[in-house]
């Protein structure tokens, strides 16, 4: 089975949905609404961070290993706020994140794909390939981003939702693949 090839269909029936699924968590549906806060004074944390450079701050912070050791340093963690500050280099673009997210799930599904074309020959059941594909997209979708959440200070809250998401966008490829998975009959060379 030329794996990709065969396997065109449900990759990209499968990453429509998921970015279709993605939308309706994001907009539609309440559970990520906690996710993002409003600042109370938001005019004031403008003008105060206008002019930093792009990037992302971690604070409180230091310069070196030296500074860490500083009483000064040491009583700012202490004492707290803990956070981060992303200032990106231009303004956010909907249309420009929606086309990168799209692009993210396509990579992911053709990886899924992949891992499946190897374990799974044509005319497996469908069981089985929800199986193999259901793992792998959880792999994908809901425990790819842990890591940088955990790091980049993301509630646990908000942690667990994406994962939430991740399991459905997992479960909804698992589907697709499964029910459009190559009988054997379509793969083998006609006479």
């Amino acid at each position: 089975m030329d794996m990709l090839m065969d396997l065109w269909l449900p990759i990209v029936i499968a990453t429509v949905v998921v970015f279709v699924a993605s939308s309706i968590a994001w907009m539609a549906l309440p559970h990520h609404k906690a996710d993002m806060k409003v600042l109370p004074d938001e005019n004031a944390v403008g003008v105060a961070v206008k002019g930093l450079a792009a990037g992302s701050y971690y604070f409180p912070n230091c310069h070196n290993k030296d500074d860490m050791k500083s009483d000064d340093f040491k009583q700012r963690w202490k004492a707290g706020p803990w956070g981060m500050l992303t200032i990106p280099n231009k303004a956010p673009s909907f249309p420009a994140s929606l086309g990168t997210i799209f692009v993210e799930f396509f990579v992911i599904t053709v990886v899924i794909a992949y891992i499946a074309g190897l374990a799974l020959a044509p005319g497996a059941e469908y069981m089985t390939v929800f199986r193999v594909v259901s793992t792998a997209g959880v792999l994908g979708y809901m425990l790819g981003g842990i890591g940088g959440s955990i790091f980049m200070m993301k509630t646990w809250r908000a942690v667990f939702m994406m994962m939430l998401d991740g399991l459905v966008f997992a479960l909804l490829t698992a589907g697709i693949f499964a029910a459009f998975w190559p009988d054997l009959a379509d793969t083998l060379p006609t006479p």
